[in-house]
């Protein structure tokens, strides 16, 4: 079986709850994604399909 590849689309800014805007994984989840089962990453993929963004904050914190 192959690994599920990461779900990044490198819009890679955080919300102010720690959400990304472009694939929607929060900060531990994007961190921890090489370490998950692919079970796991199936699980925060749809977790991340069903998270809204909340608005960002003003200085933005940028993953790359």
């Amino acid at each position: 079986m192959e690994d599920i590849q990461s779900p990044c689309i490198s819009i890679c800014r955080q919300d102010s709850n720690g959400v990304c805007f472009g694939c929607r994984r929060t900060t531990e989840e994007i961190g921890n994604w090489s370490l998950y089962t692919n079970q796991e990453k199936e699980e925060v993929i749809k977790k991340a399909a069903n998270r809204r963004n909340a608005p960002d904050t003003a200085t933005g914190t940028f993953f790359r």
